[in-house]
């Protein structure tokens, strides 16, 4: 970096000395001009580097030492993620980056070392989800087929002390994690689920993993669709016994997972610019996510190399326990973000700027592709890509451009973790298509499965997405007031409302709404004042005008402060979740109250199919489904993960954000049961749901002043 920098000064003296020579034989040279942002754009795409980022990615794929078992794997505080976290860290030292620091996070450990499924001589290859291990001689067990490895598909089985082989579509139908509880309460040694549906669809010999959502009670394994079936082919002509060896190390509250950092340090370190990615992976991980630690590093060193200087401080963050890192919560992946930004540099919050995350990208999943984000972020981005300049283009791939409909980012990424407590932050789109509910093709076929290889590589994408992030990076460094659009609150919390419920829960709508109204008129003042000044800024730069540029960076950064203290604060009351799923609070009870009474209306007419199969299993986000399928002593596990009291310090990004479900199980159940039903009395199923709505009206209520509360206090702040 010092010998272009050099080179820059040196060049730009000898040009302005050569003027004086012959205009001004006596002046003294002056200082060289700064260069403009066509200038620095330019030196940084051409700095860029593709093969450097995939050099990374099939070091991070092929090396055994980031590994821990024959089939992959590099799990949360595990042997093989340390090992890695050496090796990035050495990469950040390697290109130039300073401050590197490889950062203690608190996890639950998983290493799985390797399993064995042995028939008659025959072994079949297995792999472990974050569950139990085996002793070390295995167990040598009756082998039982459970269909789906619901509760109905246990009414004829003893499975006591037995290996079950369910089916299982982890899309459609339902999580590893309730089979595997089903199982456990059936009296089962261990599980094994063949994936017939939903993921690891590109091959009959595929096998898959997930973050399990569960406690590590009975050991819980993947197989291939092709040996399931080999199996079940002995079992049609009589007993088969098995021995199924497990050496899965899941060790709780003992681990600790790095995030590996390293800084281009800025003018000022006020503020920060966040990019980052997760190395820690099922099986190989190339595209999830070891090419995105490769673009990490890419952008980085193509930064340097460019000699560019930034305003602020850009920390390249790659984390660890993404893909899992705590038991017994749904809540637990993205462990290692969440402890970062909540635990372990909870300052960052007000600090940063923007955090860009990664996930698997290089791979062309359509022919467009589109930003994730914080929805005060959607103006930003949308003028980056079609108005900025300076941002980049598609070359090669994605034909149909970036889109910028604005996309609210996910609970799937560390994104969210970091969005949550407060970071406006953004991740490339990687899962979900334009409609924001159908998922790309790639998460069927190969999604955490072996394979996911370099087979999949698409150097373009790799190459558009270092220039465009990097381009976007350098966009915010080089912006004086943060460019955040509160008026997407306002837009979320509009649709979000249903008058007529929320007044007849006892909701001051009056009040709602001004209050939203005046927020609206905020957040247009706010939006203008910061257009006015970078504006301003844009123009001065232009005209090198350096007097009017550092009054309006000043007046900038204190639009900034003003709109990262109001961020943190609209996340904290405005950000809210249903299980999995990104909402105004208040739509939770009211989405449950509106379901409650379609049941019931449906009910009184003894139309108790249409309840089942329009409504009641989409009560509490879906939660109801599972209610139809397992044991309620599965359901209580569920329950006490989400909302016991002993397991709050177990949320991790759902903390303090959650819905209070509404209490319909036994009805749930009841009518699944008596589907076929004709001319049915439902009283008391009717009852149940009239007591929830009343239940969740009392909540609405509570939720919908609360919101008023925060969108007044959310004006001032940025008024």
């Amino acid at each position: 970096m010092k010998r272009s920098l050099t080179a820059l000064f040196l060049g730009l003296t000898m040009l302005l000395t050569a003027c004086s020579q012959t205009q001004a034989p006596a002046a003294s040279a002056s200082a060289p001009a700064s260069p403009t942002l066509q200038e620095l754009y330019d030196s940084y795409i051409s700095a860029v580097s593709p093969d450097f980022a995939y050099d990374v990615a099939l070091e991070l794929t092929t090396n055994p030492s980031f590994f821990n078992s024959d089939l992959g794997g590099r799990n949360s505080g595990s042997d093989a993620e340390h090992a890695a976290a050496d090796y990035l860290a050495g990469v950040m030292e390697d290109i130039g980056l300073t401050d590197v620091e490889k950062v203690a996070a608190q996890c639950d450990r998983w290493q799985f070392n390797g399993a064995s499924f042995t028939v008659d001589g025959k072994n079949y290859d297995v792999y472990s989800y974050a569950a139990a291990s085996t002793p070390a001689e295995g167990i040598t067990a009756e082998v039982v087929y459970a269909g789906k490895g619901t509760m109905w598909d246990y009414e004829d089985l003893d499975v006591t002390g037995k290996i079950v082989l369910i089916d299982i579509d982890q899309r459609n139908d339902w999580w590893i994690t309730y089979p595997m509880l089903e199982a456990e309460h059936q009296g089962a040694a261990a599980v094994l689920a063949a994936n017939v549906g939903g993921y690891a669809q590109i091959a009959e010999d595929a096998l898959n993993s997930q973050d399990i959502c569960g406690p590590a009670n009975i050991p819980t394994l993947s197989i291939s669709v092709a040996d399931s079936r080999e199996i079940r082919e002995k079992l049609a002509a009589g007993p088969v016994t098995a021995t199924l060896t497990v050496d899965n190390e899941v060790d709780i509250d003992a681990g600790t997972t790095y995030n590996v950092t390293g800084v281009l340090k800025g003018k000022s370190s006020d503020h920060q610019i966040l990019v980052g990615g997760h190395y820690d992976a099922h099986f190989w991980g190339f595209q999830d996510d070891n090419c995105a630690v490769g673009l990490v590093l890419a952008m980085a060193k193509a930064m340097i190399d460019a000699g560019y200087q930034p305003e602020n401080d850009i920390v390249f963050c790659l984390h660890g326990a993404e893909e899992w890192g705590s038991s017994y919560t749904q809540y637990d992946w993205t462990v290692g973000a969440w402890e970062m930004i909540n635990h372990v540099h909870p300052e960052w919050v007000g600090k940063t700027l923007s955090f860009i995350n990664f996930e698997l990208p290089a791979y062309e999943f359509d022919t467009y592709t589109s930003t994730y984000s914080a929805p005060e972020m959607f103006t930003m981005l949308d003028y980056f890509a079609n108005e900025y300049d300076y941002s980049p283009d598609p070359v090669g791939c994605f034909p149909d451009g970036v889109l910028t409909g604005g996309y609210q980012t996910y609970t799937y990424s560390d994104d969210f973790s970091y969005y949550a407590a407060g970071v406006p932050s953004t991740v490339n789109g990687f899962l979900l298509q334009e409609d924001m509910e159908t998922v790309f093709p790639f998460y069927e076929n190969i999604y955490h499965s072996q394979y996911d290889n370099p087979d999949t590589y698409n150097e373009a994408v790799m190459n558009f997405n270092i220039q465009y992030y990097g381009a976007l990076a350098m966009y915010v460094d080089q912006t004086p007031a943060l460019y955040l659009d509160f008026t997407a609150q306002y837009d979320r919390v509009l649709e979000a409302m249903d008058e007529e419920l929320m007044a007849e829960a006892g909701v001051d709508v009056s009040a709602f709404q001004d209050a939203l109204e005046a927020l609206n008129t905020a957040a247009r003042a706010m939006k203008e004042q910061v257009e006015t000044v970078n504006s301003g800024y844009r123009q001065a730069r232009e005209e090198n005008d350096a007097e009017t540029m550092a009054a309006l960076w000043d007046q900038g950064r204190q639009l900034t402060d003003q709109n990262l203290e109001a961020f943190r604060y609209a996340q904290k009351h405005l950000l809210g979740l249903m299980y999995e799923r990104p909402i105004v609070p208040h739509e939770a009870p009211q989405e449950n109250i509106q379901l409650c009474r379609d049941i019931i209306a449906c009910l009184e007419t003894g139309d108790v199919a249409a309840a089942v199969d329009e409504y009641a299993w989409t009560v509490n986000n879906v939660l109801e489904w599972y209610a139809m399928y397992f044991s309620p002593e599965v359901i209580v596990v569920q329950d006490d993960m989400l909302w016991g009291e002993g397991n709050q310090d177990n949320l991790y990004w759902g903390t303090d954000i959650g819905f209070t479900k509404a209490d319909v199980d036994a009805a749930t159940r009841s009518l699944f049961v008596r589907y076929d039903e004709e001319g049915g009395d439902f009283r008391e199923e009717i009852a149940v749901y009239e007591a929830a709505v009343e239940a969740q009206m009392e909540i609405l209520r509570e939720l919908g002043d609360q919101e008023t509360a925060a969108m007044t206090e959310l004006a001032t702040l940025l008024g």
